[in-house]
């Protein structure tokens, strides 16, 4: 079940609301525009003053009822979460390699689709790579993973101390296996009690686990010869031996 479909938002409070940064916030390098009308985040990026890196997540809805605000923003943004849904949705693809493609066309350099339990892949300029997510036995509540996944990831980018320019792609994979780990975090409990608990040191320990996990080291390949006697004819199906 990795697919969300919104049946109905209710903006409420959101209706009429217009974020004015703090002052101290203006002059953040990094900036995550979370999930909220694409005007809105036009509205709050266009008070940040020279941003080095810029990410913006969004959902279905928008995509469906504001998509020429959601276009605009795209153009000005480095890097777009979403969803494999809201891919297929925004590109009109089937084929996710295919629609990660498409979407960096449409303005950001990077992007990132999230497929739920089956992890996420990441999309460069003539770069790929491929994610799994971080197994668990026992899931309790999904609300959040996405939002914990973009935290991680841009703080991680935040913390490399490395300016927009000199981010590479090198670094955004380092910075989806954190998203990845943090989101996992978020699913072992309700609302934000895992994280009120959670210290440093277990998220390195996660992170090692899971690099170990996914890592594949080349093992020299064993020779393999063909057995022909020489008394006999070579038959069509060749018997091997490996030494």
């Amino acid at each position: 079940m990795n697919r969300r479909e919104t049946l109905s938002l209710e903006l409420n409070v959101f209706e009429n609301f217009s974020p004015i940064l703090p002052e101290r916030y203006r002059s953040s390098p990094f900036v995550l525009l979370g999930n909220i009308a694409p005007a809105l985040q036009l509205h709050v990026l266009d008070q940040v003053q020279a941003p080095q890196f810029i990410i913006a997540n969004t959902i279905d809805f928008w995509i469906e009822t504001a998509r020429e605000d959601f276009l605009k923003l795209l153009k000005r943004i480095d890097m777009l979460i979403l969803n494999e849904h809201e891919a297929q949705l925004l590109t009109g693809a089937i084929n996710l390699i295919r629609a990660g493609r498409l979407l960096r066309e449409l303005g950001p350099r990077f992007v990132v689709i999230n497929k739920g339990e089956h992890g996420s892949l990441l999309f460069g300029e003539n770069a790929f790579f491929s994610c799994p997510a971080f197994p668990l036995e026992e899931v309790q509540d999904p609300t959040g993973a996405g939002d914990s996944f973009a935290g991680g990831l841009i703080g991680y980018l935040a913390h490399t101390g490395k300016s927009g320019p000199q981010i590479t792609f090198e670094h955004l994979r380092s910075a989806v296996l954190y998203g990845t780990v943090l989101a996992s975090f978020n699913l072992e409990s309700f609302s934000m009690d895992r994280f009120q608990m959670l210290t440093h040191s277990e998220i390195e320990e996660r992170l090692l686990a899971f690099r170990l996990m996914i890592q594949c080291n080349s093992a020299p390949a064993e020779r393999v010869r063909p057995i022909v006697s020489a008394s006999s004819p070579v038959q069509s199906s060749v018997v091997l031996s490996i030494s």
